[in-house]
């Protein structure tokens, strides 16, 4: 079942965005744990109704992690006089870093599941999104991919004609003609669309599957998402010890 349908995307794409803004703001660490102990539990009620999949999300992750390998490879060492030394305080901040991308890309999987480019596209503009941004996010998410493909085939033909990158006049020369090439055809594409929707009458509005107010029904997972957070705020707002002892 589609969380669009089941949830208002109104208010998932909202609980989105805040739930990211406060846990990039959260720094404590046991906060942070929390926090991806928590998304990791929304991911787990969508994948049990059905809203996505285990594999996807590993998958989703996997592309998120792959990032912070780079992270890992630059913050925990520092230059000194002996040379490359590792960093306590740059390995600190590297998984403070990696707790925050992951914890916000779990809470982000769990609320927009189910919910496609054009779903996110119209709640984006249901919140007051302008409607030529809003149009822009759900093209770029088609057709970034085509341009890509695009590139690659340039590249393929390039390589097929003996072409080999080198750091000489000639290589950028040749690069500098195929980025001209490609916006070509970006330009021509974008022109075959407008073309495409203005023979589909297509006016520029998006429809809205969930008109008027947000049903009471659809705030319990409002609720659960800001419980989540106010637990967060407190663990980084009151001493480790303190919170262990009013838990406990």
């Amino acid at each position: 079942m589609s969380c669009d349908r089941r949830v208002d995307s109104r208010l998932r794409l909202a609980l989105a965005v805040t739930a990211s803004v406060c846990i990039a703001l959260i720094d404590h660490g046991h906060a942070l744990a929390w926090l991806l102990a928590a998304g990791l539990a929304g991911c787990a009620v969508a994948v049990a109704a059905g809203e996505t999949g285990w594999r996807p999300l590993a998958r989703r992750m996997a592309a998120v992690n792959a990032f912070l390998v780079l992270v890992w490879l630059t913050l925990p060492l520092s230059l000194t006089a002996q040379g490359l030394a590792w960093s306590p305080e740059g390995a600190l901040l590297a998984a403070k870093i990696s707790a925050r991308t992951n914890a916000i890309a779990l809470a982000v999987s769990a609320l927009l599941a189910g919910m496609d480019a054009y779903a996110v596209a119209r709640a984006a503009a249901a919140l007051g999104l302008p409607l030529r941004f809003a149009r822009l996010m759900l093209l770029m998410v088609r057709y970034v991919e085509l341009i890509g493909d695009t590139w690659a085939r340039l590249q393929r033909a390039a390589r097929a004609r003996g072409f080999a990158m080198r750091a000489d006049r000639r290589s950028i020369a040749v690069l500098a003609q195929m980025m001209a090439l490609l916006l070509v055809h970006a330009l021509l594409r974008a022109e075959r669309v407008e073309l495409a929707l203005r023979a589909r009458a297509f006016s520029g509005a998006f429809g809205s599957p969930h008109p008027g107010r947000v049903p009471g029904s659809h705030w319990a997972w409002a609720a659960g998402t800001a419980a989540a957070l106010l637990v967060a705020v407190a663990l980084a707002a009151l001493p480790w010890t303190a919170a262990w002892a009013v838990l406990r």
